[in-house]
This record gives structure tokens, C-alpha cells and sequence, in this order.
């Protein structure tokens, strides 16, 4: 019986701290664990990282150096030789939508790790062409990663030599399939240089110490961002350039990123018929359209002018919140007061007046349950304030949010967030367009 307790006491103190630290791992901090992907923010770009486990050291930091510009993913698995890629990697891209794809495939097959058939530069060329063609099929853009340096010694598993001959025979074969392609090769090789033996953990490992991590994830980062401000840069506006035509009544939406993302819908639908327009901005709160209604009007003659503001004014901020746009509704404080929103849309309504167009007010579409700065139900408050007030000033109503509510969860980016997919914003155009077209009509 004392050596049963004995035993079990050097058990629960031996292997407890263990299952501590992996239940910790588990749960994943994502900058330190690169298999714990953390959720998304849906207003950034999404990565997708694959590769080997040289891909595996630097993820972490790598999702470190890019947040708050990313959501960077990897697979949950080391993706080991090109043959193995090929097989898998359909499924490691998922139906997710990636802006960006940083691959890599080649110690495997320099050193044949587990591989019944050895690879050559030409198979493992085939098996790139094979990869690259379904990666492509994401409309992602692609990065490969060429494969980092081998060890200066004999492997210590492999147990052989990779001369660097024979690395540059299977790069070059690399190079020229992604040349092939179009696709950008991040030199990875050239990255560590001459530098192997500052870099990697031993003269038989090929595998990196962090200060080589470091490096690596620095040069992946670098390579990430700068595809990320192209794309940023060569971006449309989502409000096409309107051509006026004379004889033809003009209408002006005012909104936040809910309008952004249906405006260009209504200006299609209401084409030749209504010239629509709307700043090119982010309306933002009741606070913001004060201060630069003046502006958003301008001088010329509007025949409708479609507004909303809410959704930015019942936002809790936070300064210390690592969520997109400091959000958090449990620490932070609302944006702007109901009382000081009442006060702040009874000027606007009577700024708007004045230009003598005919309004239509838009109410605050639906707050989601999970969205991290707003309280659901907290639009539909806002909204009867609104209401009230649309109701003194004989201002029509476009109930927005009885139509949001009725969505399924298919148009909604995601959980907790109050932007719409292109179905969503599709059905909200639909009827903003027949509101506004109504109106002109109504006008004649």
C-alpha cells in the first residue's frame, strides 16, 4: 500500500505540471503556438501559411509581426515533401477565402525524410506545377518560400550530406515553375546566406535557432506586407466613379460601411435613371457627420439624399483593446451617449433640411449576437430616437433594420459581425434602390 501511494505521489508531481502546460498549450496563445489560430478579425487580410517545419518555428512570430494587419493561419500539420503537399493541400486551403498564400516545399525532398520514392528536381518540379495550379484556384496571392539552406553536416536523421549543388538544382527547378506561373519567390535561402552556422541549432540540424527564426519571420512578414499594401493600393474605391448625366435627378447616400458596401449596388440598379453618388469616406458617428456635413454636401443640387448614423455612435471603445477599432463592450465606453445622439441627429435633420432635397432615413440595421464593441438591441433604442425624430420632421423611413433581422446567417461575414457578404449587401440594395427611386419619381 506505501509504494502504491508512494508511486502515485511521484506520478501526480511529475506528469501534473506536464498536463498543466499542454491544456495550456492547447488553449493557445497565438504568439506562441502556431497550430492555435486565433479567430478572425474580419476586417483584415487572411494568410495562410504552409510548409515544413522550418514554417512551423517562425508562424508564431510571424503572426506576432503581422497583428493587427492579419489573420495568419497555417495548417495543423507539418506539410512535410511536395508529393505529400499535393495530396493535401485542397484540404488545407478549405473553402476559406485567403488574400494571401505563403508556401513552401523542399527539405523533404533534398533529404527523402519517410519517402518510399525519392524525389528529383523533376518530380519535385511536377508536384510544385500540381500545387501551384490549386493554389490558384483561391484567387489568392501566392509567395513561395524558397527552401531554406541545408545543414553543413550529415543530417541527423537522414544521416547523408546535402551538397549545395544539389539544393541549387532543386531551387532552380522551384524557381522556374513559380517564373512559370507568376508567382513571387521569397528567397529564403539567400536569407540565411553563409549564415548557417550562426543560424541553426547544430551542423547536422537544419532547423533554426531563434535568432534564425527571427530573420525568417521577419523576411516572411516583409514579403507578406508588401503584397498586402499592393493589393491595398491597387484596390477600386467600392464607390465607382459617377458619370452624371444632365436631365437626370441626383441622389446623395450617407452612411457608414453598411452603405459603403451597398452603394455601389444601387448605383447599377438605378443606372440611367438616378445619378448616385456618396463620399468617399466613412460617415462614421453623429460627432463626425457634424463636423463635415458641409463638406459631404457640397454645392450642388440634391433631388434625394439616403442617410444613416448609428451603428458607429453605440460602439463601446477601449484604448487598451487588441480588437479592431479598439472595440469592447465590457472595459470601453460608448461612443456617443443616446441623449447626445438625439441632440446630434435634431442638426443634422435640420442641416439636411435645408438643402431642400427629399430625405429618407435609413434605420441602424441589426447588432449581432457576439459582436465585440455593441450591445444587440442597443440599435433598435437608437432607432425609435431616430424614428421620433424622422416622425416630427415628416421624413421618410427605410427600415433597414426590420430587413437585417430577417437574414440568415449565410449573409452575415461572420459571427458577431455586423457586416454583410455580397448577399446581404445585394438585399439591402435592392430596397434602397426602391426607396430612392420611389422618391424621384414621387418628385416629378
Amino acid at each position: 500500500m506505501k509504494l502504491f501511494i508512494t508511486t502515485l505521489l511521484m506520478f501526480v508531481f511529475l506528469f501534473c505540471p506536464l498536463v498543466s502546460a499542454q491544456d495550456k498549450a492547447a488553449k493557445g496563445d497565438p504568439f506562441k503556438h502556431p497550430y492555435a489560430n486565433p479567430v478572425d478579425n474580419p476586417e483584415l487580410p487572411r494568410l495562410l501559411l504552409i510548409g515544413d517545419s522550418i514554417s512551423i518555428g517562425y508562424t508564431a512570430r510571424v503572426r506576432k509581426l503581422l497583428a493587427e494587419k492579419a489573420n495568419v493561419h497555417r495548417p495543423k500539420t507539418n506539410c512535410r515533401w511536395s508529393a505529400f503537399g499535393d495530396e493535401n493541400v485542397e484540404e488545407w486551403m478549405g473553402d476559406s477565402k485567403w488574400d494571401v498564400i505563403h508556401f513552401n516545399f523542399g527539405l523533404w525532398d533534398w533529404y527523402g525524410w519517410k519517402q518510399e520514392t525519392k524525389a528529383t528536381p523533376e518530380s519535385y518540379a511536377k508536384n510544385l506545377d500540381s500545387i501551384v495550379k490549386k493554389l490558384k484556384k483561391s484567387k489568392a496571392k501566392l509567395i513561395f518560400g524558397m527552401t531554406t539552406p541545408p545543414c553543413i553536416g550529415s543530417e541527423r536523421s537522414a544521416n547523408v550530406v546535402v551538397s549545395e549543388d544539389r539544393a541549387k538544382r532543386f531551387n532552380d527547378a522551384a524557381r522556374k515553375v513559380m517564373k512559370n506561373h507568376g508567382v513571387q519567390v521569397n528567397d529564403l535561402y539567400v536569407a540565411i546566406g553563409e549564415a548557417r552556422a550562426e543560424y541553426q541549432l547544430a551542423e547536422n540540424d537544419v532547423h533554426y535557432n531563434d535568432a534564425g527564426k527571427d530573420l525568417l519571420a521577419a523576411r516572411v512578414a516583409t514579403s507578406v506586407s508588401n503584397v498586402l499594401a499592393e493589393k491595398k493600393k491597387r484596390k477600386r474605391s467600392p464607390i465607382p466613379k459617377i458619370t452624371s448625366q444632365d436631365g437626370v435627378p441626383n441622389a446623395l447616400i450617407l452612411g457608414d460601411s453598411i452603405s459603403i458596401a451597398y452603394t455601389p449596388i444601387v448605383v447599377k440598379k438605378l443606372k440611367g435613371k438616378v445619378n448616385v453618388t456618396r463620399p468617399r469616406a466613412n460617415c462614421g458617428d453623429t460627432n463626425r457627420y457634424r463636423s463635415a456635413l458641409s463638406k459631404w454636401l457640397g454645392d450642388k443640387k440634391w433631388d434625394v439624399i439616403h442617410f444613416n448614423v448609428g451603428l458607429h455612435d453605440l460602439c463601446y471603445r477601449h484604448p487598451d483593446s487588441k480588437v479592431q477599432g479598439n472595440r469592447d463592450k465590457v472595459n470601453g465606453s460608448i461612443a456617443v451617449p443616446l441623449d447626445e445622439y438625439e441632440q446630434n441627429l435634431e442638426k443634422i435633420v435640420t442641416m439636411l433640411k435645408a438643402t431642400g432635397a427629399k430625405l429618407i432615413w435609413a434605420s441602424t440595421t441589426i447588432v449581432p449576437e457576439g459582436e465585440a464593441g455593441r450591445i444587440v438591441g442597443d440599435e433598435v433604442k437608437y432607432n425609435l430616437v431616430a424614428e421620433k425624430i424622422m416622425k416630427k420632421h415628416g421624413i421618410e423611413i427605410n427600415d433597414l433594420r426590420e430587413l437585417s433581422g430577417t437574414f440568415p446567417a449565410s449573409y452575415f461575414r461572420g459571427p458577431g459581425d455586423v457586416h454583410f457578404t455580397p448577399e446581404g449587401s445585394e438585399k439591402l440594395a435592392d430596397q434602397v434602390a426602391g426607396s430612392i427611386g420611389r422618391s424621384v419619381q414621387a418628385g416629378k
